[in-house]
Order: C-alpha cells, then structure tokens, then sequence
C-alpha cells in the first residue's frame, strides 16, 4: 500500500509541475507580458465590482502578490499606455488607477483568449468531467491555502 500510495504523490507532483510549464499562461498579449495581463485583468475586475477606484493594495490583495511586485509592474503598464492614475474624488490625497483604452482592449483579448481556451477544455472533457475537475480544482485550492495558512 505504501508503495501505491508513493506513485499516487509522485504522479500528483509530475502533473502539478506540468501546469508550471504550460504555454497557454506564458503567451503575451500585444506585447504585455503574462504578468502584466493579470494585473490588467485583475484591475477590469475590481473596476467593474467597486465604485470607490482602485488602488495597488487591492491589486495585491486579489493577486496574492507584494504591494512592491505590483507597483513595478503598476510603472511598466503606465509607460505601455495600459494603466492611468486619477485622484480620488473625494479625497485628493489617494491616488486610484483604471484602464485606459489600449489596457481595456489588451484586457478584452486576454479575456477573449482565456475563453476559448476552456470552453475547448469543457468541450474535450464534457459536461460531467468538466464539473468533477471544478469540484476537484476547488478542494486542492482549499487545501494549499489551509496547509499555507498553518504554516504562517
């Protein structure tokens, strides 16, 4: 029983490390990189669910990324013409960001792009595999994050 269980774990640990180097994620979108389309998407996201604006730190929060990481890529995005900064309105103190056309467009394509790319995964997989692999999906996610939440 040992012994199965060692290959389970094994074929567990050689499919995970598959994802790392798929090449689906690590296409760039007009020239953004990977990266950057996730801080592009996520800040669409937090755009079209607050009307307060936002700022890095809730980039960070969603993206589970350092308030550092995200500024730099924050910079990059803004010399790409991606990213704006405003002031809030009602407090000039706090600085907000949002799209701009060229972010909003790059962020449309990546969306467009990441729906094809699973609605030919539930196509392949069908209906019932599609949601057993959710279900799935979702219990490991809730383990790593319990298991990294003990070790803090």
């Amino acid at each position: 029983m040992q012994e199965d269980k060692s290959t389970i774990v094994k074929e567990m640990m050689d499919s995970f490390q598959q994802f790392s180097r798929a090449e689906w994620r690590k296409q760039p979108i007009d020239g953004i990189k990977p990266s950057e389309v996730r801080v592009l998407l996520c800040i669409k996201v937090l755009t079209e669910q607050s009307d307060q604006g936002v700022n890095i730190s809730d980039i960070s929060r969603r993206l589970s990324v350092t308030s550092p990481t995200v500024t730099q890529m924050i910079k990059q995005l803004m010399s790409d013409g991606c990213v704006e900064r405003y002031n809030d309105s009602k407090d000039k103190r706090i600085t907000l960001l949002r799209l701009t056309e060229k972010g909003e467009d790059i962020a449309q394509k990546a969306l467009k792009r990441f729906t094809v790319i699973f609605t030919g995964l539930a196509e392949k997989l069908g209906e019932e595999q599609s949601q057993a692999l959710t279900g799935l999906l979702n219990q490991v996610y809730s383990y790593f994050n319990d298991i990294n939440m003990y070790e803090k």
